[in-house]
């Protein structure tokens, strides 16, 4: 399929959502300021009126696929990207909302920067629950592909928001990068990764869309499988490293790089087997995957000291001591934790 200069394919799935959800969505999309896309709706299924809703728009740009069974998420934006025309695609959820120049601004920057294989914006939160979320979570500023590589190692943190997502359709065609439909959730997460190993993954500065945070949303409701689907993730990259996580060690992994400050005397020998995994089979770029985890390992070790009684901030240059010292302080604490307990 020959993919058409300049136009933006918009890819959403639906499935039962509350029609004031819906119509915003919707309208925000007809409603951008760069009108050249076609807008594939897929319905997956649904059992309330949300489909007739969707066909009340007599937009020649949308087109609707309806599933005969519900699918899930994954396997309908699979059916929306096989028939996808767009040199570019845009991903969108059917409860949030696009503003106005969303398009524009995002089709710009990836003519502009080739190497961008996914471009996603800042967001707005709102909806119940939205105070709840730390500022951090909607303005990312992406580190550049093989930091963004290691960080995915361990959880999908450092990332784009989904449905800001606008891809280099070019660059998923030539790589066969589709959703993976292992997984019915985290599907964004295994994205990403996918898309971190053929080019940059970047966020636009700048808030272009609102995100709707909500009690259906599948963040909410599924969290439990959700968790589940990116714990696998990260095993398959684990996997290319020869490793699989022992028993019981998912809080030594998951989230090591996100500012964990309990220390966990399981983390040095954890970091050390990822390093030596990582010399052998040269899956993420070496110098900085040791200098990223050395760090951390600084950090959490540092933590630990600062709770121990007669350390505080003024122990900051434990910081510049090499790493090899570390267990004999953390020993040096425990000592003096034990002493205090006769």
């Amino acid at each position: 399929m020959e993919l058409q200069k300049g136009l933006i394919s918009v890819i959403m799935s639906n499935y039962n959502t509350p029609e004031e959800y819906l119509r915003e969505a919707i309208e925000s999309i007809l409603n951008q300021t760069y009108s050249n896309f076609e807008f594939i709706i897929v319905d997956d299924c649904s059992t309330d009126n949300s489909l007739e809703i969707i066909k009340s728009y007599k937009d020649s740009r949308i087109s609707v696929i309806k599933n005969e069974v519900n699918m899930g998420i994954t396997k309908s934006l699979n059916r929306a990207l096989a028939v996808s025309k767009g040199e570019f695609v845009a991903r969108m959820d059917a409860d949030d909302i696009c503003l106005p120049e969303r398009f524009e601004k995002q089709v710009e920057y990836l003519k502009q920067n080739r190497e961008v294989i996914v471009c996603g914006t800042w967001v707005e939160l709102f909806g119940n629950g939205a105070d709840a979320y730390n500022e951090k979570y909607s303005r990312k500023i992406l580190p550049e592909k093989e930091t963004l590589q290691i960080n995915l190692l361990f959880g999908n943190h450092m990332n784009i928001i989904h449905p800001t997502a606008m891809f280099n359709h070019k660059l998923l065609k030539d790589n066969n990068i589709v959703y993976n439909e292992n997984y019915i959730y985290a599907q964004d997460y295994r994205m990403w990764v996918d898309c971190s190993q053929k080019g940059e993954l970047k966020n636009i500065p700048e808030i272009l869309f609102k995100y709707r945070i909500h009690n259906k949303a599948v963040s909410s409701d599924k969290k439990s499988v959700q968790t589940e689907c990116a714990k696998n993730i990260m095993a398959e990259q684990l996997a290319w490293l020869g490793l699989e996580l022992p028993e019981d060690w998912e809080k030594v992994h998951w989230g090591l790089l996100t500012g964990r400050k309990t220390y966990d005397l399981r983390y040095l020998e954890w970091i050390k087997t990822i390093i030596r995994a990582n010399k052998k089979h040269k899956v993420f770029n070496h110098k900085k995957l040791k200098k990223m985890l050395w760090a951390k390992w600084t950090e959490t070790v540092y933590f630990e000291l600062a709770k121990a009684k007669g350390l505080n901030n003024k122990f900051k240059v434990l910081l510049s001591l090499p790493v090899f010292c570390y267990p004999n302080l953390l020993k040096i604490k425990m000592h003096r934790s034990s002493k205090e307990k006769i």
